[in-house]
């Protein structure tokens, strides 16, 4: 039977990527993993490339919100007046991230080959992306953050804190996982039918990002100046908000199906890579002379 409380925290972790604060940072995310020019191709490297950064991405926004939660949990609550203004400077760098791929720019991943070691240029900027979702998400998750796991670590043990934690990092994992595997699917999918369209992937990608910074940064400069009630009036806001309250709620009302659904389609991917990789690793045994 599982525990309820690592069962409430992986529920809270399946909902955190869709929530009101940071949604426009899930396309800005997948448009960012679209952008991403790969060294390899085919299926496999696509699935393999796609748990990379998704990994990458769910430790990014792990750091912030343990440290976070260390913090504000401490007695340092001027984090909470902070996050805003980190959040408008994140909108900005994501504007002008969309604007580097609108005019050309590649982002390089380097995935871990045979013989070869990966280079960490590629993946510090992932991480970094990571980070900036996180932030960008910070104000609205938060709260059940704080009260799914920083509960438990103040009323539980600290190994029951802990548990709680990676039950909520695992819900929140899984899903980025396995919305980049979809995404990752249909863009090789793409490329594969239309020749030279990796370049137009990369712009629209960059168009997408833009748009999501200009939300992001919209949005908490009018948190700030006229206060959340302002936001209410406006219709932009509305439509992004109905989407993420339809997204969370169709994950809340069945959240062992859709945790479930996730961690299938990310063991398929990972099965799929170990399989391919198996096949293709060449013998590292010597071969037998005819004199031996």
């Amino acid at each position: 039977m599982i525990d309820a409380p690592l069962a409430l925290a992986f529920a809270a972790g399946l909902v955190a990527t869709v929530n009101p604060c940071g949604f426009a940072m899930l396309p800005a995310y997948l448009s960012y993993f679209m952008g991403i020019e790969e060294e390899d191709q085919g299926r496999a490297a696509a699935l393999r490339g796609a748990l990379v950064v998704g990994a990458i991405v769910s430790a990014g926004f792990l750091v912030v919100f343990g440290l976070a939660g260390i913090l504000i949990t401490a007695g340092f609550r001027i984090v909470i007046d902070v996050i805003p203004w980190v959040a408008i400077v994140v909108g900005v760098a994501v504007i002008g991230l969309g604007i580097a791929l609108v005019r050309g720019y590649e982002l390089k991943v380097g995935l871990p080959k045979a013989g070869k070691a990966a280079s960490g240029r590629g993946y510090r900027s992932v991480f970094l992306f990571g980070i900036s979702y996180a932030v960008a998400s910070l104000s609205c998750t938060l709260p059940v953050f704080l009260t799914v796991v920083a509960t438990q670590v103040t009323r539980g043990s600290f190994v029951s804190g802990i548990a709680t934690f990676v039950a909520y990092g695992a819900g929140m994992a899984v899903v980025l996982l396995a919305v980049t595997i979809a995404i990752a699917v249909g863009k090789q999918t793409l490329i594969t039918r239309l020749r030279g369209s990796a370049r137009y992937i990369t712009r629209v990608s960059g168009i997408i990002l833009i748009a999501a910074g200009l939300y992001i940064v919209w949005f908490w400069t009018v948190s700030l100046r006229s206060g959340s009630q302002a936001l209410g009036e406006n219709g932009v806001f509305r439509f992004i908000e109905n989407l993420s309250q339809t997204a969370q709620n169709a994950i809340a009302s069945a959240p062992l199906l859709w945790g479930l659904g996730f961690v299938g389609i990310v063991l398929v991917a990972a099965i799929v890579v170990f399989a391919t990789q198996r096949t293709r690793r060449p013998s590292t045994e010597p071969a037998m002379s005819v004199d031996d």
